[in-house]
């Protein structure tokens, strides 16, 4: 590392790699965090009174405190994107971001899913991913059509083979179609993480329940993979 790097940025070491960071990307990640909670917090709100319709159990600590854990996510997102982004790119990332994140905490603490707050990222995904993954307009209309296209073949298959049953619930087809507007052209990278974090997700839910019955959050998992196609892809 140059000597002038080290006088003018701190160093820090992420999965083993030493990258010299600007103290103003500090100082935007700062903002971006704080940008990042008033988005989550939001997203919080408006999902919080969909619950209170729903009489579901409420998460928030208050007005300023919908929900600790959204709220948090999103602030954690946003400062990381903008110390690997320019501030542009940064920002379209952390909004993305955002009902990714949503979705993943009420789907796994509920294991429901509120069609507008999907509907809000698929729209953020069409008008915004193209610029996230810096690709073609088109590519999350394309992705959302094949990952909705590809789950519901499974939904498909799993009615039959289960006799009627849903190991798929529907809102996981509209999860896909999130994930694959905002994933855009990386849609089949995200889905296979997804997938495969659902898979071990589904593992840990046997264990700790000791039931082959238990339910399968694949929304988590899913919505994961679309948050690492933000930042590798």
């Amino acid at each position: 590392m140059h000597l002038e790097c080290r006088r003018k940025s701190v160093t820090l070491d992420l999965a083993g790699t030493m990258a010299c960071v600007d103290p103003r990307q500090l100082g935007f990640a700062v903002l971006f965090a704080l940008a990042g909670w008033c988005a989550g917090w939001a997203s919080a709100l408006l999902t919080e009174n969909l619950q209170k319709h729903d009489d579901l159990p409420s998460s928030a600590h208050g007005p300023l405190l919908p929900d600790v854990a959204v709220q948090s996510a999103c602030a954690l997102v946003a400062a990381i994107a903008a110390v690997q982004f320019d501030l542009a790119r940064a920002a379209v990332v952390a909004l993305l971001a955002v009902p990714l994140i949503q979705v993943t905490v009420t789907d796994f603490r509920h294991r429901y899913v509120y069609t507008v707050v999907a509907a809000i990222g698929i729209g953020l995904g069409v008008a915004l991913a193209w610029f996230a993954h810096q690709g073609e307009p088109l590519d999350s209309v394309k992705g959302a059509a094949a990952a909705f296209g590809a789950f519901a073949v499974l939904y498909l298959l799993g009615r039959l083979i289960y006799r009627g049953g849903e190991p798929l619930a529907r809102g996981d087809l509209t999860i896909a179609a999130m994930v694959g507007a905002i994933a855009g052209a990386c849609t089949a990278s995200a889905l296979v993480v997804g997938i495969l974090l659902s898979g071990v997700f589904a593992i840990g839910m046997l264990i700790a329940r000791r039931s082959r019955h238990a339910f399968m959050p694949y929304g988590p998992g899913l919505c994961i993979g679309g948050l690492v196609s933000l930042f590798r892809c």
